[in-house]
């Protein structure tokens, strides 16, 4: 068994790139109450399907920074793969990214816990509701993207205000 050594972004990007585990730390409070700042986690390389309600890494921007989210919702726009990604907490609004940028999938805790990562089977009921509220306020998103994509409505502003406008709406949902 190998010690636990917290890595850098970059470390872990390239560890998981090289299909090894890591263990992360969690840093934020975008997935609390699930996961609570400080917590150990065990971390897979992602190497087959994404699925509504895995708890994922993705590297953001320039792969300096990583986020611990949910899968909300897996969608196609123009030949590419796309993934609505959200955080478990009241407040935490969704955003897209491309599946490419999800770099590992959290199995478990490290070290072993009593307590099961909150997979959607694991979560209160009432966590179970929000998921599926948000769940479906992401999918109305990708549903008016393909129409604006369909109708060639591809204004950056009318796509800006569309978001903003599900922003609003995923977090009038989420509470």
């Amino acid at each position: 068994r190998c010690p636990e050594v917290i890595l850098r972004p970059q470390a872990v990007r390239m560890v998981l790139a090289h299909g090894l585990p890591v263990v992360i730390e969690v840093t934020a409070e975008s997935m609390k109450p699930s996961l609570e700042r400080g917590a150990k986690l065990r971390v897979e390389p992602v190497g087959g399907d994404l699925h509504a309600g895995d708890i994922v890494l993705i590297a953001t921007g320039e792969g300096h920074d990583l986020l611990l989210h949910r899968v909300m919702h897996l969608f196609s726009e123009g030949g590419e793969r796309f993934v609505i990604h959200q955080g478990d907490a009241p407040g935490s609004t969704f955003a897209t990214c491309p599946r490419d940028a999800v770099i590992g999938r959290a199995i478990g805790f490290s070290p072993q816990r009593l307590q099961r990562l909150p997979t959607l089977e694991n979560l209160s009921p009432e966590a179970r509701a929000r998921f599926a509220r948000r769940r479906r306020a992401c999918a109305f998103f990708s549903l008016g993207r393909r129409l604006m994509s369909s109708l060639r409505l591809g204004d950056r502003k009318l796509t800006r205000r569309l978001a903003r406008a599900f922003r609003a709406l995923a977090r009038s949902v989420s509470r």
